[in-house]
């Protein structure tokens, strides 16, 4: 059932179509081209990348590069998107992947309307509560007992999510599968391993060679690729051949579809329950956004089974009480971000799979439920830390990636894709080179003391779980404002709340915003980068009030996008925390 009524938000036009010009329907990449792609290296800029037409952010400079190839030759931001995500997938095989899920946010200039696209997982029909215990009814460890292998693989949706987004709203300059095209360059003629994917390779060695020994693709003499090594992925590439060919059919029905239910009902490890009739079923959903107001600003963020943008605007609906700019910088202001923290993330119950449930949107968003969630948050004390329901058992390292783009008709899109950990499941697809998402584990283990077994956090078959993605979009006075996301380990919500509250609430630039020092509450107290662990007054004041604070060297990824008022110019950043590129024309 749809969990709340009303069409898609519309907004006032904010930009004239640019008029296109003629281009050859494919991705045109000159041998000079591609060896930038496979050469260049990244650096921090120092500075936002601005644009009078166009922006693109990625984590990667080769999906950075693609997409912008794409909006350079007349597509437009879906077209780019969908590039850039293909792309990922080569460089990036542990954050995302045809074998994981993802989620469309979308602007239509032509429309004025804000849309969301849920390509998130769906389980398979027979996957039930309690399958992640023992005969004992024991939940059984994360990792490896849970995460790895079959059992905790859900129904990819990341392809027909694109193909589904594309075939509405991308251009006829570009048909679905040339999107492929620079993907398979890349993974045909090879290209480096990133920083991000050798750390990845070392801290997963032992699940990636519990499922498959050999490694021939990211190992070399039982050694997980370093940095800079060049690999290539042929499997992979004949894969994207196929999809080309034969559409998105080859996999969701025919040879890709057969190999994969293979995979996971033969993996020795722990099989799972994925089977030909889920994925022929498979449909990706198109949803309404979540909308909430803060300081005269409109925000829209993906909506259930994703509760990201429900739980950020949840927070800045409770510091809309509390007159943020007028604190500034000070000790009493980070002691707000951090109780505010504690009281809109801790309470999670009620946002799940929208088909399944009747998500109370109204009552979880309502002025009520801030009003009274804002009194109980003392500058003179703080509040215990509660532990969210679903956050049974160790933490876990999400991986994923983030890609925003604007296009010069004024189109805005944010693709987020995930496999769940990293390398997701581990198990890879024999002869088509991608690996199978574990993401069933965002579900609660099954039916345990006091819960109830129809809970929206226990598996069912046909369900989608809840994820944190918290993709959003900022307008002023019906214009685009400001774009942002986040990705990786941290809770998507925090980290944009230490972007956003800078950027609204104290003034800062697109740059200083995203480079702001972060502060993150949890169990053992607060957390806090260095910047800000360094400002001993600010730390001495708030140890006072009893937080134990430790420093972190660095607390989550985002991606900022700002239009710059009055100028028409575009600014964009990527978190000089990892490796990503922004890029304008």
């Amino acid at each position: 059932m749809k969990s709340f009524s009303g069409t898609a938000y519309r907004v006032r036009r904010t930009a004239e179509r640019s008029k296109n010009t003629s281009v050859k329907n494919a991705v045109r990449l000159t041998p000079y081209a591609l060896l930038a792609l496979l050469l260049i290296s990244f650096v921090s800029p120092l500075f936002a990348a601005t644009g009078d037409k166009a922006m693109v952010i990625t984590p990667d400079f080769r999906a950075t590069q693609a997409a912008l190839e794409i909006l350079k030759q007349g597509g437009n931001a879906v077209d780019a998107a969908v590039a850039a995500g293909w792309v990922m997938s080569v460089v990036s095989p542990q954050s995302s992947g045809i074998g994981g899920g993802g989620l469309f946010l979308f602007y239509d200039i032509g429309t004025r309307r804000i849309l969301f696209f849920d390509g998130s997982v769906k389980t398979p029909a027979k996957a039930k509560p309690g399958m992640f215990r023992d005969a004992k009814g024991n939940l059984l460890p994360y990792q490896p007992e849970r995460n790895t292998g079959g059992l905790p693989v859900g129904v990819p949706g990341f392809l027909k999510l694109t193909e589904e987004v594309h075939a509405k709203y991308g251009t006829h300059k570009f048909p679905f599968e040339k999107l492929f095209d620079p993907a398979i360059l890349l993974a045909e003629n090879g290209t480096e391993v990133s920083a991000e994917l050798s750390l990845a390779l070392r801290e997963n060695a032992e699940r990636l060679n519990l499922l498959d020994p050999s490694q021939a693709v990211f190992f070399k003499d039982g050694v997980p690729l370093p940095k800079g090594a060049t690999f290539q992925q042929t499997d992979l590439a004949k894969m994207f051949h196929l999809l080309q060919k034969k559409g998105p059919s080859a996999f969701y029905k025919g040879a890709i579809a057969t190999e994969m239910i293979r995979a996971v009902h033969k993996d020795k490890f722990r099989p799972g329950f994925l089977g030909g009739r889920d994925l022929e079923g498979y449909t990706a959903a198109e949803r309404e956004p979540v909308h909430s107001t803060y300081q005269g600003y409109d925000l829209f963020s993906a909506g259930p089974p994703a509760d990201g943008g429900v739980m950020l605007f949840r927070a800045l609906n409770i510091l809309s009480h509390f007159g943020m700019p007028g604190l500034g910088k000070s000790p009493e202001a980070y002691h707000l971000l951090g109780e505010t923290q504690k009281v809109a993330l801790a309470y999670r119950d009620g946002v799940a799979d929208p088909d399944m449930f009747e998500i109370p949107l109204t009552e979880l968003l309502s002025e009520a439920w801030a009003q009274d969630r804002a009194g109980t948050i003392q500058f003179d004390k703080i509040l215990p830390f509660v532990k969210a329901s679903q956050d049974s058992g160790p933490v876990k390292k999400r991986s994923g990636i983030s890609i925003l783009v604007v296009d010069p008709r004024g189109n805005i899109a944010i693709l987020t894709a995930t496999l769940g950990d990293a390398f997701g499941s581990a198990l890879r697809v024999p002869g088509y080179g991608f690996f199978m998402n574990n993401l069933l584990t965002d579900f609660d283990g099954g039916p345990s003391s006091g819960k109830d077994a129809a809970s929206e956090g226990n598996i069912t078959g046909g369900q989608r779980p809840r994820g944190p993605e918290a993709p959003v979009f900022l307008f002023k006075e019906g214009k685009p404002a400001m774009l942002a996301s986040a990705y990786g380990n941290e809770e998507p919500a925090v980290v944009l709340l230490n972007v956003i509250v800078p950027r609204i609430d104290l003034g800062a630039s697109c740059v200083e915003a995203l480079g702001a020092p972060r502060l993150l509450a949890g169990d053992k107290g607060l957390r806090m980068e260095k910047g800000l662990y360094d400002q001993e007054m600010i730390r001495m004041k708030l140890e006072l009030l009893g937080y134990k604070i430790e420093k972190e060297d660095t607390i989550g990824v985002a991606q900022i996008v700002c239009f710059v008022p009055g100028s028409g110019k575009i600014e964009g950043e990527s978190d000089p925390r990892a490796a990503g590129q922004a890029e304008g024309f």
